[in-house]
């Protein structure tokens, strides 16, 4: 190693994961996934991810059922120390501007906000024992919130979990 890298190596500050984005990393690991969507059960897995030495994380989800489903969405901090930023890409469509979320933590948990035309998906994960519940719920102008889906998030070993992406 040259003296310059050494020198560059000591004068560059440490990475310190900011508080919402550190919120986020309760998720690392792999995930049996119990719950419904739309009303309909949805069994699934899910592993979450560090990457670029803990500046995202990534939280992919996987249906096993007989539709399938997967989603990938990547978490990163916000402006203000917790606040927490996301892209969420699913088989129905890549990125566009609705799949932009915004939130932040909150106790025993985070929230994420999808804004799209006819309405806002709010996505809240709390802390249930050693897992998470996940839900979404669905806010349009014209009628009541409804739960869009409900999950359960188990830890389980990954050794065995088959993960196509």
């Amino acid at each position: 190693m040259t003296m310059l890298a050494l020198t560059l190596m000591l004068a560059t500050p440490a990475y310190t994961v900011p508080p919402g984005l550190a919120g986020v990393a309760g998720l690392q690991g792999c995930w049996r996934v119990s719950g419904q969507v739309q009303g309909k059960d949805s069994p699934s897995i899910a592993r979450g991810q560090w990457h670029l030495g803990q500046r995202y994380f990534t939280l992919n989800l996987r249906a096993l059922g007989s539709d399938p489903y997967e989603a990938a969405i990547t978490y990163g901090a916000g402006e203000k120390p917790n606040a927490i930023g996301s892209v969420f890409l699913d088989t129905f469509g890549g990125l566009y501007e609705p799949s932009l979320g915004l939130g932040e933590l909150e106790a025993g948990g985070f929230v994420q906000r999808y804004r799209f035309t006819d309405a806002t998906y709010l996505n809240r994960f709390s802390r249930v024992g050693t897992g998470w519940r996940w839900t979404i719920t669905e806010q349009t102008r014209d009628k009541p919130s409804s739960v869009f889906a409900d999950y359960h998030l188990r830890p389980t070993p990954c050794r065995g979990l088959r993960f196509d992406y």
